[in-house]
């Protein structure tokens, strides 16, 4: 039995985990067990009839190897008549399959669906378990989410989420209200009730599925503007928890002295050290965990005022830099910057989710190693890495 296994044993789970290689679902695990204590890894046949005959669980999470593997098992689970209890049923599937799990679901095989490899978005699994929970009985055995599952996000965008969220169910209600009462509605006379009929398939019906269009438009619209503000849950989700290459005790050490040839010396090196230069608190310590877990020696700072103060007295192998920033913006910042001796060469990469392609270039003129634009993947950040070294060596 593995270590996963060996953590997730509890003898009557409200929740299990079905799959065939546990070392593959680390993360799914992990954001599960920290939901509900009550919760089962099962790899064995045996060990899944026993456990659903003994417990009953009432959410069933799917990960066999495909799409199609997870449906006959579950098919094999309701012919032996081991699910003939109300429970939910979630399949976890790779990116290639989901839009066949969409439309496992669609066809009400599945309640839900989540694409874990590669795992992006952890706070739809939650929301998803979350409510698959709360459809089922003694919901309040599950853990309460709190707030620190959602990271630092100030209350400006607290409020933009709680809007959007009191939006979309109020719109939702009132459309599903409206489509009730005109089902329901009837003539005095079978004539008159035909020309009902005939009237709200020509026109209230289409005229209401415009209206959601409009409003599945109008939460895009505030999912965009969550972007803007911030990032969105789902890029937290997909810049923090992603899972990132091996850690390392590898440490880099500081600069010992001024030799020329350290640069060159240390970007032959596999690790290297960088100063992050980001005002946003969240975006900050995301690309600092993304290059720590990958063995860099970091510093990260908030503002360029202090970058360009410990830059006089230090010595980095790469910068990365927002363009947004409060007392000194980016471009200002890399101006004053090109002009300590030792940093007129060194690897700049630009971060910003301003489109200006005119500030860009700009900016670009001072001389910038890369430009990444946000919300940023962990894969552009260890690429934009890798350019600065070799920008280094050569």
């Amino acid at each position: 039995m593995s270590r996963k296994e060996i953590e997730h044993v509890e003898r009557h789970p409200k929740v299990i985990l079905i799959c065939d290689k546990v070392d593959e679902l680390g993360g799914v695990s992990d954001v599960i067990s920290s939901q509900i204590s009550a919760f089962r890894v099962l790899t064995k046949f045996r060990d899944i009839k026993d456990v659903i005959i003994d417990s009953a669980p009432h959410v069933l999470i799917l990960a066999m190897p495909s799409v199609s593997a997870s449906i006959e098992l579950y098919k094999t689970l309701v012919e032996q008549g081991l699910l003939d209890y109300p429970h939910e049923n979630i399949l976890l599937c790779e990116n290639k399959e989901s839009g066949v799990g969409f439309r496992c679901c669609m066809k009400h095989i599945f309640c839900d669906y989540f694409v874990y490899k590669p795992m992006y978005e952890n706070y739809r699994l939650r929301m998803i378990l979350h409510n698959a929970l709360l459809r089922c009985e003694n919901a309040h055995d599950t853990t309460h989410i709190r707030e620190e599952h959602f990271g630092n996000i100030d209350e400006s965008l607290k409020q933009l989420i709680d809007d959007a969220s009191a939006y979309h169910i109020d719109a939702q209600h009132t459309l599903s209200t409206a489509r009730k009462n005109i089902d329901q509605a009837k003539g005095v006379n079978d004539i008159q009730t035909a020309l009902m009929n005939e009237l709200k398939a020509q026109h209230i019906n289409p005229l209401l599925d415009q209206l959601e269009q409009k409003l599945a438009m109008s939460i895009e619209e505030l999912t965009n503007s969550l972007k803007n503000k911030q990032l969105s849950l789902a890029e937290l989700s997909a810049l923090l928890i992603e899972k990132s290459l091996p850690e390392t005790n590898q440490k880099v050490t500081d600069y010992q002295n001024d030799k020329p040839a350290q640069n060159k010396l240390e970007a032959e090196s596999q690790y290297i050290k960088i100063m992050v230069i980001e005002d946003n608190e969240i975006y900050r310590e995301m690309i600092s965990k993304i290059l720590i877990n990958a063995g860099h020696n970091v510093e990260a700072v908030s503002s360029g005022l202090i970058a360009i103060k410990k830059l006089k007295k230090q010595k980095y192998n790469m910068i990365f830099m927002d363009l947004f920033m409060p007392e000194l913006d980016g471009y200002n910042t890399t101006r004053n910057i090109r002009n300590i001796s030792h940093c007129k060469n060194l690897p700049i990469v630009a971060l910003t989710s301003n489109k200006n392609k005119d500030l860009i270039r700009k900016w670009a003129t001072l001389g910038l190693t890369a430009y990444i634009a946000k919300p940023s993947t962990k894969q552009s950040i260890l690429k934009a890495v890798e350019k600065a070294k070799r920008a280094i060596a050569s």
